[in-house]
């Protein structure tokens, strides 16, 4: 259980810090709707990194650069959509 909800505070907590000063409001709803279940599996693999004990200090900074590689390569793709 500690994984699965760290998994999804860390989904919810950094989409929002990857996207909020690049995407519209209808962009990012875009993004979460098409992207959501990749989101959360992103967390949920980064979670489980919190368990290795040597790398546990880096997961944040690891959770954030991955979050905002994700979400922005989301952005791009979406854009050149339309």
């Amino acid at each position: 259980m500690p994984v699965v909800l760290s998994a999804y505070l860390t989904q919810r907590l950094f989409r929002y810090d990857a996207l909020s000063d690049h995407a519209s409001a209808e962009e990012f709803r875009a993004i979460l709707e098409a992207g959501w279940g990749r989101m959360y599996v992103l967390g949920l693999l980064l979670a489980l990194l919190y368990y290795v004990p040597v790398i546990n200090p880096l997961v944040p900074l690891l959770s954030g650069l991955a979050f905002a590689h994700f979400g922005l390569a989301q952005l791009r793709e979406l854009r050149a959509k339309q």
